[in-house]
């Protein structure tokens, strides 16, 4: 039987670049294991903290909510404590001093349960956070850095790409068609 021919693709030039004109050779990729501009660091060296001022006021206002509702639930807590104490005052019975030392009892072990629950609560508020504020900061520097560029050089650079998972997804086509139709616009 014959094969048919293969048919290699041409190379597609680069938005910006005139037609015909030779595309740039792509730098081979970093083997796995190295470290290289296409290789993600593990996750334990990656850096997180990329917009500090928008990132540290959003954990802040997180961990104080919580810490706020915490405190509401334990002075309520301390309330219906005090309540049932009164209660069990008024009522005179003989064995009263021993429930009273069984409410207090149980009210510290509940109070200690609640400050480490809290404290596991601002951790895990903390930690999504910063997680998810990072997939928010990181589109926001990515397009300040883009728009920079073109503002220092006048040129517009490649197209406008955020991260796998990076929130506003749905900007960098519409960037990349707003800068496609002011490039054939410059270049007439």
């Amino acid at each position: 039987m014959d094969k048919p021919p293969r048919v290699v693709p041409k190379p597609m030039s680069r938005p910006g670049t005139p037609p015909g004109a030779a595309p740039k050779p792509q730098a081979p990729s970093a083997p796995s294991g190295s470290s290289g501009p296409g290789v993600r660091p593990p996750w334990y060296k990656r850096k997180y903290l990329v917009y500090p001022q928008f990132q540290l006021t959003l954990i802040l206002l997180n961990a104080l909510i919580t810490t706020a509702l915490f405190c509401l639930v334990a002075y309520l807590v301390m309330k219906s404590h005090l309540y049932l104490e009164t209660l069990v005052k008024q009522t005179r019975l003989p064995a009263q001093s021993l429930f009273i030392q069984l409410l207090t009892q149980q009210l510290r072990s509940l109070l200690i349960y609640m400050f480490a629950a809290l404290a596991v609560a601002v951790l895990t508020t903390v930690t999504f956070t910063l997680l998810i504020s990072h997939r928010m900061a990181g589109p926001i520097i990515r397009l300040k850095n883009y728009f920079g560029q073109i503002a220092k050089t006048g040129d517009f650079p490649e197209e406008v790409r955020f991260r796998q998972g990076d929130f506003f997804q749905d900007l960098p086509p519409t960037i990349n068609q707003a800068l496609l139709v002011l490039r054939k616009r410059w270049h007439k």
